[in-house]
Order: structure tokens, then C-alpha cells, then sequence
């Protein structure tokens, strides 16, 4: 069976905000009886001298909805305010990292964009999507290999993780490892990602791995929402026609297929289908 795979998947991840935490809510309230260090006078002249290391101010738990907000919008420009404004209180705050990672990423500035997402990951090295967002600037500058090694980091974290998931899924089914990609497959798409590549090769695993029906019900549903996906509708015809001997069913799909126009180069693969289909009719 025909399979036509795209890899890379952008996925803008969330970023929660989390208040910071006082003293009061880590249970130090009314600590009075901590024993006392009395320093000699030397000790404490030099300390005197010594720069007081400054901290970050504590990020407003507002300029976290802001970003929380223009990512839920999809807004680049009020991602690129948000996150900038956050940096400039705290240069190594791993959420901000990410979402201006990411909109440099959509620019096309796959270096800066990596740059960040190995600051972020640096300040925060716990945080999986960080590992699956610079798995997919990697996928996009053609470093195959250390984009899976990022996928696998993440999954690693979080094996719940969807975008590595979706991403690793994706070149298992390309390598004909049907199995490993089902599981995958079926953890992104549990997780929320209803991407219309990612529903083709989920489906194509499904195919695969004999699950035609919950197959043809995932081609049905990308057809359905995007009538111009014509890698969807070839497989779908695939399906249909050579797996679950549906003809009727199968010349439907095959008609809107030539009224769009097939992928590139399968236009004998439509017609022998298409030949097929008629003939078990007759």
C-alpha cells in the first residue's frame, strides 16, 4: 500500500502559569528557632564587600495568562509581546524560551529557534516538550537523527508526551515498523492531536496492522473535515477497494479523488484501483 508520510509537525506548546510560591506556602511560617551563626568581624567586612547577587522579579502570574492566551489564539505577534516581556524580567524563563522559540520557528529561523530551546532546556531540563519542540527544528534542517533523539528524550519525561509522539509514530511508520508506530500514533491522537498527517499515518498504521474498520472511520473523518486531502482520499480508496472489497464505496472515493487530482504520480495507481472496483461490480 501506498503510504505518503509528512514528518514534521508544529505544535506551539502550552505554557501553565504556576504562582510562585512563598514562604508561607512551603510551611516556613513562625520557623523562630533556626540556631544562629555568629560570624567574626573579618568574615563579616568581607561579606560587606561582596555584590549582592540579584534575583529575577517574580513573573505576574498575568503576563503568563498574556502568553497562555495569544498561544491559544495562535497570535504571533501577541506571543512574540508576551514572551519577550517575560525575558526581560527573567532571561532563562523556560516558557518564554519556548513560545519565542516557536514563533521564530514558523519565521523560518531554525537556528535561533534551536538556540532558545537549548537555553530553555539548560534552565529547564525536565520540561519534555522543550525536547519535542526541538525535535521538530531539527526534522525541519533535515538532522533525522538527533530529531529522534530529541523525540525519545521527551518521551523519556513524559512517555505521554503527544507531539514526540506523534513525530516518532510517524517515521516508524515510514520505516514499515507498523507495531511501535500504532502505539505511538495512538498516544498523539488520544492526547489531542486531530492533524490531518497525523490521522493519515495513524490510519495507515491502523491499515496495516489489520484494524480496517477504525481505519476507514479515520480516513472518513479527514476526508470529511479537508475534501482536498488527496493523500488521505488515495489511501482511503486503497482501504476500501484492495482491503475491505467495499467497491461501491471505493469508486465514490476514487471519483472525488480525479475530480481534485491524485497526488503526484498516482494517476495508474487511481486507474487500477478504479479498474479493480468496477470489475468486482460486475
Amino acid at each position: 500500500m501506498k503510504k505518503y508520510l509528512l514528518l514534521t509537525l508544529l505544535f506551539l506548546a502550552a505554557c501553565s502559569s504556576k504562582p510562585t510560591q512563598s514562604s508561607d506556602d512551603l510551611g516556613m511560617e513562625g520557623v523562630t528557632d533556626a540556631p544562629t551563626v555568629q560570624e567574626d568581624a573579618p568574615a563579616r567586612e568581607a561579606k560587606r564587600d561582596e555584590p549582592e547577587e540579584v534575583k529575577p522579579a517574580p513573573i505576574a502570574s498575568s503576563q503568563y495568562s498574556n502568553l497562555n492566551g495569544a498561544i491559544k489564539s495562535q497570535n504571533d505577534e501577541g506571543i512574540y509581546r508576551a514572551a519577550t516581556d517575560i525575558l526581560a524580567q527573567n532571561g532563562n524563563d523556560a516558557r518564554a524560551l519556548n513560545a519565542l522559540a516557536m514563533y521564530h520557528y514558523k519565521k523560518g529561523r531554525f537556528d535561533l529557534s534551536k538556540y532558545l530551546l537549548s537555553k530553555a532546556i539548560a534552565a529547564n531540563p525536565n520540561m519534555a516538550e522543550l525536547y519535542s519542540n526541538l525535535g521538530v527544528v531539527q526534522l525541519s534542517q533535515n538532522e533525522r537523527r538527533e530529531a529522534i533523539k530529541s523525540f525519545k528524550k521527551a518521551l523519556s519525561i513524559n512517555a505521554m508526551e503527544p507531539v514526540a509522539s506523534a513525530n516518532v509514530g510517524s517515521i516508524y511508520v515510514q520505516e514499515k515498523d507498523y507495531k511501535k508506530g500504532l502505539l505511538a500514533l495512538e498516544v498523539a491522537y488520544g492526547r489531542g492531536i486531530k492533524d490531518p498527517r497525523v490521522m493519515n499515518n495513524y490510519a495507515v498504521a491502523l491499515t496495516a496492522t489489520g484494524s480496517y474498520d477504525k481505519a476507514a472511520d479515520l480516513y472518513k473523518r479527514v476526508v470529511k473535515e479537508d475534501s482536498n486531502n488527496r493523500e488521505a482520499m488515495l489511501n482511503y480508496a486503497i482501504l476500501l477497494v484492495d482491503k475491505m472489497e467495499k467497491y461501491k464505496d471505493g469508486l465514490e472515493v476514487i471519483s472525488r479523488l480525479k475530480f481534485v487530482g491524485g497526488p503526484a504520480g498516482s494517476s495508474n495507481r487511481i486507474n487500477a484501483l478504479e479498474n479493480k472496483a468496477k470489475a468486482g461490480l460486475k
